[in-house]
């Protein structure tokens, strides 16, 4: 999606100090916080998760690589379907506290 307009607004002192801690509990940048807020995005924080869904997705991107390199015969790895297992583990019961939030 080509974003090509730019919004600008006022806020207080106050007002600035609420909206950066909201944003930057989930979000690394304010504008994406902004744009999901204002569009009426679902906005999950589960306290003392903070990052834990970016290193579950680094962790099964590598999985998927490696994988991949087996499957192309390129290394020879040990069985990884106990450690998908447990990454899945993971995400249900990331998926369960989620629903306890909302």
């Amino acid at each position: 999606m080509n974003r090509n307009h730019i919004m600008t607004f006022r806020v207080n002192d106050k007002e600035k100090q609420i909206i950066e801690d909201k944003a930057y509990t989930k979000y690394d940048t304010l504008a994406p916080y902004l744009r999901d807020a204002a569009l009426g995005k679902d906005i999950y924080v589960v306290p003392g998760l903070t990052g834990i869904d970016d290193e579950l997705n680094a962790i099964g991107n590598n999985l998927n690589q490696l994988t991949r390199l087996a499957n192309m015969g390129k290394i020879e790895c040990v069985d990884l379907s106990e450690t998908r297992n447990e990454v899945a583990k993971i995400w249900r019961l990331l998926n369960s506290l989620l629903e306890k939030y909302q």
